[in-house]
């Protein structure tokens, strides 16, 4: 399995940065599924012990210059990767300004999303910080676990603030309840 990808744009790589922030306000550990196209954010707790299901889809044209990924095989080309939101967070914090950010599948003592980020310098020598993100390989026997959830065709539309407006709304009100109630009323 191999994974590679660089973000190059400024405005992606903060965007990519606030995606992975206000998914690590809603869990502890989520799984990162990796294939051509897309990046998977996926979040299934058990939903009977009141738990959260989330999915989010990021197309990796979008996001990054350079990208390269090797699944399992040929007839499994994906990787399915277990980690804490927040330790991507914490090694993207210092990308805000970068010039670019690689994200490589690395194994260290133990399987690692190795963040590159070369930082602007007043000098002519680059300064490049490297973070890396422990992340557990998830067998093949699970994958099924992590399908796309079947959505029942709605006829509803919101109009929403932007993202960073509403993850700082549920940053500061998670710590009054562990339930939201949300009420809408039409025109």
């Amino acid at each position: 399995m191999r994974f590679r990808g660089k973000l190059v744009d400024i405005g992606c790589i903060q965007h990519f940065t606030r995606v992975v922030s206000t998914i690590s306000k809603l869990a502890k550990t989520c799984t990162l599924r990796i294939n051509q196209s897309k990046l998977y954010f996926i979040l299934s707790e058990r939903v009977v012990n009141g738990g959260v299901s989330i999915w989010c889809e990021l197309t990796q044209g979008h996001f990054f210059n350079e990208f390269n990924m090797e699944g399992l095989a040929e007839d499994a080309n994906e990787i399915f990767l277990e980690l804490t939101p927040e330790n991507m967070v914490k090694s993207l914090k210092s990308a805000q300004n970068a010039k670019w950010v690689k994200m490589k599948l690395t194994k260290k003592h133990t399987p690692c999303i190795t963040f590159e980020v070369e930082l602007p310098s007043l000098t002519s020598h680059s300064r490049t910080v490297v973070h890396d993100v422990p992340v557990s390989v998830i067998p093949k026997r699970l994958w099924d676990e992590f399908e796309e959830p079947e959505m029942p065709d709605f006829d509803v539309s919101i109009y929403m603030p932007p993202l960073k407006v509403v993850r700082n709304v549920v940053d500061r009100m998670k710590n009054l309840s562990n339930f939201v109630v949300s009420a809408f009323s039409g025109p």
